[in-house]
């Protein structure tokens, strides 16, 4: 039987980074994944650093993902092509009220948000609308290539002893006076006192084996790249219900558009892109930035995002038999895998972290009704608009 310290299920960013930095501690560990590595959620994500200004933990954990953005290749060994170039949140009219509120909660943070007007967000980048009224701008944050990223990750991991294995389901977890004892794949049973629950939209697949709850939705995500383009901006930019960045080679990669809530389980084949949302997506970025209306799509790919009810991260041991413990990003992992990651590794091994989470567990849900899907309206064939 194999054997491991530290299961890790879900390789995408964040299942790597977590696996890298309990692998820099000496720890055995194998990843999982019923798929491909980074091929649901990561290697198709927008590849920002959101600030999550929302609340303050969020920002303070935004802040240490950054600090370890800027030194992760030199970290890893391996290029991500991180860009710590700032952010940009575009305000239509009808997105004007809303960005005023935003901008009171960012201001609570540590990070220096400035509101502007539309001529100043015009100055930063003169390709924008002249529809564009008034915008949030900040020089921190920034983005990477997630295809990249999830390579450098991937091979840091191998280098560090890291065992990934590809198209291995979790079939059940094994326990044993409660404590698990072993993860149970098509190829055998891994031996093994610890499991990391990385899983993405499938967090809760995972938490029910050892009967335990683990509240998470999925939705589809669909991104697009055009032909590459002069250079236009350096900064990654929200707006008109888009996310827009530039990457090195001049292609503008976006994704945004209603989302429709589907349902997922742990054998699924990753989601397509369908036309409708791309068609949606391009219109909003055209209209966002006029002189790339007809610049032509290259590619398009779907993926899934994990939301939680509060649409905030959990970062928290499992209640249940001893040994599981659980993150979901909700829809903002890659940027914040880093410090996730590291947090994560800490309070497996310490069962504490010098990186702020004691908000972000799993009590909050406390009350959460068991058809809280169905009471948000987050049931699969509708759509997050």
């Amino acid at each position: 039987m194999n054997t491991a310290d530290v299961v890790v299920v879900g390789a995408g960013v964040l299942g790597l980074s977590t696996a890298y930095w309990l692998a820099k501690t000496g720890s055995k560990v194998v990843v999982l994944d019923k798929g491909r590595t980074a091929w649901e959620a990561s290697g198709r994500a927008s590849g920002y650093l959101s600030l999550r200004g929302e609340t303050p933990i969020e920002a303070r954990l935004a802040a240490v993902a950054e600090k370890l953005w800027h030194s992760l290749d030199d970290e890893l060994g391996y290029v991500t092509e991180w860009c710590s170039e700032g952010r940009l949140w575009a305000a239509f009219p009808y997105e004007w009220e809303a960005m005023q509120e935003t901008y009171k909660s960012f201001s609570k943070t540590d990070f220096p948000f400035r509101l502007i007007d539309g001529d100043e967000a015009r100055s930063l980048l003169p390709y924008l609308s002249d529809s564009v009224v008034g915008a949030i701008h900040t020089t921190h944050g920034g983005h990477a290539n997630p295809q990249r990223t999830a390579q450098a990750f991937a091979w840091a991991c191998m280098d560090r002893g890291v065992v990934i294995r590809e198209n291995a389901p979790v079939l059940s977890i094994r326990t044993s006076g409660g404590k698990i004892v072993g993860v149970v794949t098509p190829d055998g049973e891994i031996a093994t006192p610890i499991v990391v629950n990385c899983a993405g939209p499938g967090a809760g697949k995972i938490a029910e084996m050892i009967g335990a709850e683990v509240p998470v939705a999925a939705a589809r995500l669909e991104a697009m790249v055009t032909a590459p383009l002069p250079p236009m901006f350096k900064f990654a930019m929200i707006g008109n219900g888009v996310s827009v960045r530039q990457t090195h080679r001049g292609n503008l990669h976006f994704n945004g558009g209603p989302h429709e809530w589907i349902d997922v389980d742990l054998t699924s084949e990753p989601v397509k892109p369908t036309t409708p949302i791309i068609r949606n997506a391009a219109r909003r970025v055209a209209e966002l930035l006029p002189s790339a209306k007809n610049i032509p799509l290259l590619r398009c790919w779907g993926g899934v995002i994990d939301l939680t009810p509060d649409h905030s991260i959990v970062i928290d041991r499992v209640p249940g038999p001893d040994g599981m413990f659980v993150s979901v990003a909700s829809g903002h992992g890659f940027g914040l895998a880093p410090a996730i990651g590291k947090a994560l590794a800490e309070l497996t091994l310490t069962g504490d972290s010098t990186i702020p989470i004691r908000e972000l567990g799993l009590s909050r849900f406390a009350n959460l009704p068991k058809d809280w899907r169905k009471q948000f309206n987050w049931e699969a064939g509708n759509y997050n608009t």
